[in-house]
């Protein structure tokens, strides 16, 4: 059934939002004051449809600069990578706030004007920023590809206009380039340095024995601007999946891009990093200035490959980092090790609960915990009697949970910093201080 529906605002999940019989419903690729037809699908609760039209468009819809962007027919539209190519930047600015806002109410029981907001922090680049992306290979076309939203369908991607030029010619160059060297991997990562104009692969769900080696070697051949290749294989469950490195996949980044005063940070492709450097040189910033680690020791959990340690160390006493085991830690040690920096391996929460029952105190404990947040952190906070920690995350619902919990332990928030990580997109990254009340 096909309805004429006018679009009201955006929905925390990235779609347009209007209503049919005052119930809502929900359209992607649509824009505040858009009027669509779209096909609704049965049912009496609130539901999801597929835009078919656009009868009028509202204020804040441009133009999408990429063919892939949005609905229509054939096998090359539909891309799952972007969803707000087709809005105003500044207008995603905006629903960035409002979401975090809604989710520290709704989640956090935290009303709006309880805590002192600051302005979302804008990324450098709303367009070609990303450094590193995952695609699929697609065996008929031997490309590699995004799929389409909400669906394993491939994308035949001619160009994307979230990677960055080195990134989206490596891109290009590599899926032909597994074809003839006759790999066929499940899942591809990709990672571009422009301090190092060379890119490194992971290519996930390979047979990594010999034979794969001697591949990988001939795909290094194949493609000079590929550093390296990191090989995963299927695990068993019990012991991981088992991994082989082919040349150097070890990248280096200016910590500070167009800054090398401020040092050179290692990277692999299969180890987290933020995909828009430039932007994280700023959520760096405002971390570490919403901290104030100067002339104190700091505790750093979910350190990672070392993105905040760098910049700790330049300014703390002395930081103890934790992290789990593994090669995130390796890439952090080598750069970091010597200097005033203590690593400790394992699980965040369990050695710092551990370091507090041994009394040790920091005047600053900071933490970047992955998307599932980090429960338990009002009561470490308290144990540990830091008088203050800062929160980084990518993840408004389980930041507002965590942020619940630590407010109850006796902690008030001193501020609030939305940054854009990823424009084009819904998501956003959150500093929050938190000092003791």
């Amino acid at each position: 059934m096909s309805e004429k529906i006018e679009i009201e605002g955006l929905a925390p999940g990235g779609e347009g939002m209007g209503r049919v019989a005052g119930r809502p419903v929900f359209i992607p690729f649509t824009a505040p004051g858009d009027v669509v037809l779209a096909d609704l699908p049965g049912g009496e609760e609130a539901r999801h449809a597929r835009m078919v039209g656009l009868l009028r468009a509202g204020p804040d819809r441009v133009d999408a600069p990429c063919p892939h962007f949005g609905p229509g027919e054939g096998d090359d539209r539909l891309c799952g990578g972007c969803e707000w190519l087709h809005l105003r930047y500044d207008l995603q600015l905006r629903a960035k706030e409002r979401g975090l806002v809604e989710a520290l109410r709704r989640i956090g029981r935290l009303d709006p004007g309880s805590y002192p907001l600051r302005p979302i922090v804008p990324s450098p680049q709303p367009l070609r920023y990303r450094s590193r992306a995952k695609f699929h290979l697609d065996a008929e076309s031997e490309r590699l590809v995004f799929f389409r939203r909400r669906s394993h369908e491939p994308v035949r991607v001619r160009e994307c206009h979230l990677l960055g030029p080195g990134l989206d010619g490596l891109r290009e160059a590599l899926g032909p380039a597994l074809a003839r060297v006759r790999l066929r991997p499940r899942e591809v990562a990709l990672e571009w340095s422009e301090h190092a104009g060379r890119g490194a692969a992971l290519l996930r769900a390979v047979e990594a024995g010999e034979g794969a080696r001697r591949r990988a070697a001939d795909l290094l051949e194949a493609v000079p601007s590929l550093s390296g290749v990191v090989l995963e294989g299927e695990g068993d469950g019990r012991r991981g999946r088992p991994v082989v490195l082919v040349g150097d996949p070890v990248l280096r980044h200016e910590r500070v891009p167009g800054d090398p005063s401020a040092g050179l940070a290692r990277s692999r492709p299969d180890v987290f990093q933020q995909a828009n450097r430039p932007a994280n040189a700023r959520l760096v910033r405002e971390a570490l200035d919403m901290l104030d680690p100067d002339g104190v020791d700091v505790l750093e959990l979910f350190c990672g490959a070392g993105n905040f340690t760098g910049r700790l160390a330049a300014r703390a006493t002395l930081v103890s980092a934790v992290e789990g085991q593994g090669p995130a830690l390796d890439l952090a040690r080598a750069d970091l090790g010597g200097k005033n920096v203590r690593f400790f391996a394992g699980d965040s929460l369990a050695i710092a609960s551990a370091l507090g029952r041994e009394g040790r105190r920091f005047g600053a404990v900071l933490l970047d915990p992955p998307r599932d947040g980090m429960k338990g952190l009002g009561p470490l906070l308290r144990d540990l009697a830091a008088p203050r920690a800062v929160y980084v995350s990518c993840d408004p619902a389980t930041l507002a949970r965590d942020v619940r919990g630590a407010v109850a332990a006796g902690y008030r928030i001193a501020a609030i910093q939305p940054v854009d990580m990823f424009p084009q997109t819904h998501h956003v990254e959150t500093v929050v201080l938190l000092e003791q009340a």
